[in-house]
């Protein structure tokens, strides 16, 4: 507490440099002209190694940032001890923020069928040039720490000494979330992942959450790939790839990625219950009326039916008129290998 009076005094007396909107701005156009010059060569010529460079660049950018604006290191990374209700929370809001990914990238997969799965097939190939360990350590771990130190560190602060609006916040995040991957057709996903991840470190002020979510996004499907990959699977993995590339996603299969997002709802709400439960001038109940739980309700409701039709409408369709999709009907959990690469 006297720790917090020291840094407000000093604050008022001009003895601390506050971060400014400008700042975050300008290191995000440094990361985004770097993305396309000196990142774009490292990963071209040592492949994933170049990608853990790449991260530890942004750290440096971060920290330097940091460091050259004298902004205090424990305002702009903040880091303190988790609770286990709050780790809790973020497995919940992982869980609602996947669940929405799933359906929402799979509506972009199916309009765009080519575009979507060649990239998920050629980002597959360049994380399989190293062992499994040495993948998720560079895919899982350096991001959860350098890509947060610049999005929920560096920059997130630049914008709430400016604005104080939580929700602002959290959509502009997740839009320059979207931007940084710098991909089309991982724009959504990501931008929504971003505003989870936001969402997170406005609520605990802890950049010890978001890091974990982030770690866990990550893992996941690195994980997955890994496995199906010493299975033997990576021949058929890209046979269901070009398939899916050539064929699209068959209907009845985004009915049921649809039908995913019932999770979502509920647990992102449970989640939000448990960042402010016991926290000061925050509400305590689990629902706060009537109509908070009817909405949640409907929206749980709405993913299932319509789902349910899309599934029953496409197998109706593969029945009438034969699509030749057997392959991928057969080799249905390979599709997650052409989701996985939107949600890291």
């Amino acid at each position: 507490m006297e720790e917090q009076w020291n840094y407000e005094d000093k604050r008022k007396e001009g003895k601390v440099n506050r971060l400014k909107p400008i700042h975050g701005i300008l290191l995000f156009i440094v990361v985004m002209v770097s993305f396309y010059t000196v990142i774009a060569w490292a990963q071209m010529k040592w492949g994933m190694y170049g990608l853990a460079l790449t991260e530890l660049y942004l750290l440096a950018l971060a920290l330097g940032s940091a460091k050259l604006l004298k902004a205090p290191f424990k305002e702009v990374f903040p880091v303190k001890s988790p609770q286990w209700q709050k780790i809790f929370a973020v497995l919940l809001c992982w869980i609602a923020s996947y669940s929405a990914v799933i359906p929402l990238t799979m509506i972009v997969a199916y309009f765009f069928p080519e575009e979507v799965f060649s990239v998920s097939g050629s980002l597959n190939d360049f994380m399989a040039t190293v062992p499994l360990a040495v993948s998720v350590f560079i895919s899982c771990v350096m991001p959860a720490v350098c890509e947060e130190a610049v999005h929920r560190g560096f920059i997130l602060k630049s914008f709430q000494s400016r604005i104080k609006g939580k929700w602002i916040l959290v959509v502009l995040m997740g839009l320059l979330f979207g931007l940084f991957h710098g991909n089309l057709w991982r724009f959504l996903p990501t931008a929504l992942l971003g505003a989870a991840l936001t969402y997170l470190m406005v609520e605990t002020e802890n950049m010890i959450y978001p890091a974990l979510f982030h770690f866990i996004n990550n893992f996941f499907p690195t994980l997955l790939s890994g496995l199906t990959g010493a299975a033997g699977g990576g021949t058929d993995t890209q046979a269901v790839t070009q398939s899916l590339m050539e064929n699209g996603l068959p209907l009845s299969f985004l009915g049921v990625y649809i039908g995913m997002g019932c999770v979502a709802p509920f647990c992102f709400y449970t989640a939000a219950y448990l960042l402010r439960r016991g926290v000061p001038g925050k509400e305590q109940r689990y629902f706060t009326s009537n109509k908070m739980l009817v909405l949640l309700v409907v929206l749980t409701v709405i993913p299932i039916v319509l789902g349910g039709a899309l599934l029953f409408l496409g197998i109706f369709d593969m029945l009438m008129n034969g699509s030749g999709e057997s392959v991928i009907y057969q080799n249905d959990y390979l599709i997650w290998q052409a989701l996985e690469i939107f949600i890291r």
